[in-house]
Formats: C-alpha cells, structure tokens, sequence
C-alpha cells in the first residue's frame, strides 16, 4: 500500500482531527479460537490510519519510511477496527521499549475476554462448587444459538451489552 507518502506528510490540523468523528466499531467481533472473543470490531478508515501514522512519526521520528507501509499492510491483514488502532499505537507509545518499536508491538495489541459454554461451565460447577455461577451471567451473543457465559467482570470492564440468554 503506497498511500504512505500522503500520511507521513499529514499536516498539523490533520493531526489535530477530533477522535470523535473517527467512526468507532461497538458490537463484538466474531469468536477468537479458543472461547475468546476481541472487543474490537468496525473497519479501519483511511483517516484513522492518517491519525495514527501521525502519531507514530511523532513519537518515533526516526523509523524509515518503509516501516510504514508494511505497518499498514499488516493492521489491514489482523482487520483492526479504528479503535483498535488508536489503542494500539497509544499503548505501543507508553509502553515500547525505546528507541523503536516492532511492527509486532502494534499487531499484537487486543482486548479480549473468555466466554464459557454451557457444558464448562458444569465443570466449573463441579470443580470449584456452585458458587461459580454467582460470578458469571448468561448471554447470547450475536452469531450463537446457544448462550454462553462470561464473568461479570469482563461485562463490566468491557460495557458489554448484549441480549441476556432466555431460560
């Protein structure tokens, strides 16, 4: 992708853009291998990716610029939604040991929580005592048929919002 000439030269106002007009994904993402589910969903727009890159070139003048376009090219290959983006490169900027990051300090980047089915949830039951089910509430996700179980914790840390499981 070779639009990186375009956004490496991202003038100020650009880079100023509000984050609130960038549109942010809110539903959750299809099921991760594993009962994992990423909390990030929606594309990724153009002017995101601007912001972003501006962002990255400030705080890390001295990558070249081919670091950029293979970048882009790889959030595009995991489908990282706008929010995605924008946690990753703030968290990379905290967090990176410096002078430079990896395009993997960036991919790696994502939130994700477990859900249970049923059926582990019996052995949860079984293994650690009726309790368990006091900690976890059931909820049908949007592709299932079946409700699952995810720990109210998750639910609250995530503002997950969805349809509580009938039965």
């Amino acid at each position: 992708m070779k639009q990186i000439g375009k956004i490496i030269n991202i003038n100020k106002g650009q880079l100023s853009k509000s984050l609130s007009t960038l549109p942010i994904g809110k539903e959750l993402s299809p099921r991760l291998p594993g009962g994992e589910i990423s909390i990030y969903t929606g594309p990724l727009s153009n002017e995101c990716k601007m912001w972003c890159i501006g962002l990255v070139k400030k705080a890390f003048p001295a990558l070249p610029v081919d670091f950029y376009d293979v970048l882009i090219d790889r959030i595009e290959a995991h489908e990282f939604s706008n929010q995605r983006f924008i946690d990753a490169v703030n968290h990379v900027i905290d967090n990176c040991p410096y002078p430079t990051p990896t395009v993997h300090h960036f991919v790696s980047f994502d939130q994700r929580f477990k859900y249970f089915t049923y059926d582990q949830m019996l052995a949860k039951a079984d293994e650690h005592g009726q309790e368990v089910w006091k900690s976890y509430k059931s909820l049908m996700l949007q592709e299932n048929t079946k409700p699952v179980w995810v720990h109210v914790n998750d639910i609250t840390k995530y503002n997950i919002q969805t349809n509580p499981a009938e039965g």
